[in-house]
């Protein structure tokens, strides 16, 4: 059986909001169970490693006594290295931001079936707004809305293929997802359109969207 694995990053300290952003609650249930939740959905996935702190598993694993567990790092690139070493070997691997809680399962499998076929597949959405280009305060230009997409997790990959970018690659400062990393070997990444309902809980503003977006689906 081939393993397909879940490295669900959920490191943050809560700087903003008070507590880490994955342990607030929406709906009675902290954002990181739902994330967890969504990928036990799943059809495809059988591993899943959550990248946290030690307390903040221990709250999690309370639910959930089929996960695994990987220390968090100092940055987005060092968690998911933490998480690819606890992994082990995988045949397809989904990495999800743990403060997207209402990924749906659907999207994860799209996701996975893509990056099997492509070796590589990045949930999206096309940006709704007018995008400006700004320096010095001053705006350059507009780009062209058409051709830009706002990037979401999961981010599915063939598991040899992101084990490779990471060696190569991994110890870029400035990398914010790996997707980057991956499109530094020449490799095509498959964009896989997601739903705008899959945001990431970044403000209080977040959590009252993601409420509602709750309450819509009941």
């Amino acid at each position: 059986m081939k393993t397909i694995a879940a490295l669900i990053l959920a490191g943050g300290q809560g700087s903003r909001m008070g507590r880490p952003k994955q342990m607030l609650k929406i709906g009675g249930k902290a954002v990181l169970v739902r994330s967890i939740e969504a990928f036990k959905a799943s059809k495809l996935v059988n591993k899943i490693v959550v990248v946290t702190t030690p307390e903040n598993f221990k709250e999690v694993s309370a639910l959930f006594s089929d996960i695994s567990y990987a220390p968090a790092g100092a940055s987005r690139i060092e968690s998911l290295q933490n998480g690819l070493a606890a992994l082990g070997a995988a045949d397809l691997i989904a990495v999800h931001d743990g403060a997207r809680p209402l990924v749906k399962a659907e999207y994860i499998d799209k996701c996975l079936a893509e990056a099997e076929k492509y070796g590589a597949a990045v949930l999206c959405v096309p940006v709704k707004d007018t995008i400006k280009q700004v320096k010095d305060g001053f705006i350059e230009h507009t780009l062209d809305r058409n051709v830009l997409w706002a990037a979401q997790t999961p981010q599915c990959y063939k598991g040899a293929l992101l084990k490779e970018a990471m060696e190569k690659y991994g110890s870029l400062k400035d990398a914010t997802d790996e997707s980057q990393l991956v499109e530094k070997l020449g490799v095509k990444v498959r964009a896989v359109k997601s739903g705008y309902e899959n945001l990431k809980i970044t403000t209080p503003e977040d959590l009252t969207m993601a409420e509602a977006l709750l309450c819509k689906q009941k």
